[in-house]
Parts: structure tokens; C-alpha cells; sequence
């Protein structure tokens, strides 16, 4: 009987909350953050840029397009060059055998007003071809074009000549700028239509999808993760930590999101510190070891 008893004492002693560590229902105790038991971690309040980005994408063109028609009606004699390969500038691109009002032929040269790459050849030796026909297409490799649309609502947020970056699905990413805005919207659908340029040599290729992250919304001033925002009784709390070092709830005035932190309008100044970790057990005049995280 009296091993029992002292079986059911020990059971108590190990069961019982009043020894337990308080938990902050994450698995650490209560009035202690991550790297350590001494304290919760602070930071310095410091101004700071955010922007807002909206997405828009297209397809890689070619900076440069030249189609390459028939100068003149009558038959091919030669076509000097193959889809996919590298031409010069005044390459002969095909003949053409013209029937002359004499009744005598004399061969037409048409060659390459732009160095790149043939993308496509539309005839053959011996067709008969008219005058303006198509002949030869040779794209430019000096580098891309892209084209997309954008609301109303941001066209005008975005500024022309501005550095933009691209990805694309893959994960790759592409420096390029915003060269253009159209003038006018398609009154259709009240969307503006923006021209960017990409240079050649980043491990893309023409025909590739582009995702363009455009800021539309950029703002200067404090920004604080959105979980330490305190709201109580229809106002925002933030917990400041005081110059001796004890917990202060003070009210702030919140702006807007920007992305995973707010902007600060009022309430914190550049060079105060906050707490960077909330157990919800923080109490007004509650010393802390003021340790930056």
C-alpha cells in the first residue's frame, strides 16, 4: 500500500502543470524567442523603400524583322541561303530571272539589309514569284522586344526608361528597360500597351514567355513585419522597447501592406527599437534584455 501511494505522488509530480514550462503554442516557452532563453530579440527601427509590383508578360520577339520580298515578277533562279543560318548585311539572299520588255532575262539580286539569322525562306528555285512577294525573313540577334498590357488603373505608375527585371518560367532572369507606353488605350478594353527591350546573350531565345514584375507603388518610411502589429479595442499596438530597456505598448497608426510588412505612419521613429517576436504574453513595463537580433 505504501509503495503505491508513493508510485501515485511521482505520477502527479511529473503530470502536474504547475512544473510544466509555459508554452506559447509553437513548442518554445513563453517570454523566450528562438536562438537563446534570454530574452526576446529586438530591431532598430530604420527608414526604408517599398514598391508595390503588378506582372505582366508576352513573348521574346526580335528587336529587328526584316522581311526580304521579291523586287521584281519572274523566276526564281537561286536561293543562297537555309532557315537557321547566320547572315551578313548585303548577303545575297535569291535571285530572281526578270523578263524584261525586250523579251531578254537579267538575274535581280536581292540581299540582306540586316545582319542576323534567317527565320524563314518562303520559295524555292524556279517558282514564279510576283513583284512584293515574300522571299527571305532574317531577324536581328542584337537583342528582344516585348510587348504587353496594363489597366488604366497602373499604366501610368510605370516610368518609361526605367530598369525593369524579367523571369521566366524556368527561373531565369533578364535585365531590360521600359522603353514605351502607347499614347492612347485600346478603348475596348481600356488597356495601354507597353514596349519593353531586352539585350541578346542571356540565356533566352526568341518565342520564349517573359513574366516583367513592374513597382507600380513605392514608399518611404518604416515598415514592420505585419504579425507584430497589435490591434486591441479598434486601435494598433506595436511593442516598443524603451531606452531602459522595458516593453512599451505603443499605439501606432498603420498604412498600407506591402507584401509581408506595413508601413508605419505614426507611432515609430527611425532609431527606436520594437520586438521582432510576439509569445502574447508581453506586459507593459516588462524588462527585456534589448539584444538585437
Amino acid at each position: 500500500m505504501k509503495m503505491r501511494l508513493v508510485c501515485l505522488f511521482l505520477a502527479a509530480l511529473i503530470i502536474s502543470p504547475a512544473v510544466l514550462p509555459a508554452q506559447d503554442g509553437r513548442g518554445g516557452r513563453l517570454g523566450s524567442a528562438p536562438g537563446g532563453p534570454s530574452g526576446p530579440p529586438v530591431a532598430t527601427a530604420e527608414l526604408a523603400e517599398r514598391s508595390h509590383a503588378i506582372s505582366v508578360g508576352g513573348r521574346l520577339e526580335p528587336l529587328v524583322r526584316v522581311e526580304h520580298q521579291a523586287a521584281a515578277a519572274g523566276t526564281v533562279l537561286s536561293v543562297e541561303v537555309a532557315e537557321g543560318e547566320t547572315v551578313s548585311r548585303g548577303q545575297v539572299l535569291f535571285s530572281i530571272s526578270k523578263d524584261e520588255l525586250t523579251g531578254k532575262y537579267r538575274p535581280v539580286q536581292v540581299t540582306a539589309r540586316v545582319a542576323g539569322r534567317v527565320s524563314k525562306v518562303a520559295l524555292q528555285p524556279e517558282d514564279e514569284v510576283s513583284a512584293g512577294q515574300a522571299g527571305v525573313t532574317v531577324i536581328g540577334t542584337g537583342g528582344y522586344t516585348l510587348k504587353a498590357t496594363v489597366s488604366d488603373k497602373d499604366a501610368f505608375k510605370v516610368e518609361v526608361g526605367r530598369p525593369v527585371w524579367g523571369r521566366t518560367p524556368g527561373g531565369r532572369e533578364l535585365e531590360g528597360v521600359l522603353v514605351n507606353r502607347s499614347l492612347e488605350p485600346d478603348y475596348s478594353s481600356g488597356l495601354f500597351l507597353l514596349t519593353f527591350e531586352f539585350t541578346d546573350g542571356q540565356r533566352t531565345h526568341v518565342g520564349e514567355y517573359l513574366i516583367v514584375d513592374l513597382p507600380v507603388d513605392r514608399a518611404r518610411g518604416i515598415f514592420v513585419p505585419r504579425e507584430l502589429v497589435v490591434r486591441r479595442y479598434g486601435s494598433y499596438y506595436l511593442w516598443v522597447v524603451d531606452s531602459g530597456n522595458l516593453l512599451e505598448a505603443r499605439e501606432i497608426v498603420p498604412g498600407r501592406p506591402f507584401g509581408e510588412e506595413v508601413l508605419i505612419e505614426s507611432g515609430l521613429s527611425a532609431g527606436e527599437r520594437y520586438l521582432t517576436f510576439l509569445t502574447g504574453r508581453e506586459k507593459e513595463g516588462a524588462p527585456v534584455d534589448g539584444r538585437e537580433e
